[in-house]
């Protein structure tokens, strides 16, 4: 079935179909989408390659990362480094 893309030109329905985008791929007959390509708010697609599609795709290996380095600190250490948390100060009550 042959594929048309919605153009700028398109109104919130294109074929009988909401318009959900510039861009938006829909499959159609011919006869569904004449009347739209006359007005210029469908443009047909090339059909895809027929080997390409198929082939399936191969997603290529993912690499691993390095872990990050452990620190040999303590807790406690750690969290001497960590900057003191600002607080806003009350207001007594006079």
């Amino acid at each position: 079935m042959p594929r048309y893309a919605i153009t700028e030109r398109a109104g919130p329905f294109v074929a009988a179909h909401r318009n959900t985008g510039v861009g938006t791929i829909l499959d159609l007959t011919e006869r569904q989408a004449e009347h739209e390509l006359r007005l210029g708010t469908l443009v047909r697609l090339p059909e895809p390659d027929e080997r390409a599609a198929a082939e399936p795709w191969v997603e290529p290996p993912v690499v691993a990362a390095a872990p990050p380095e452990l620190s040999t600190a303590t807790v406690s250490e750690q969290e001497t480094d960590a900057p003191a948390p600002s607080r806003k100060q009350k207001r007594s009550a006079t």
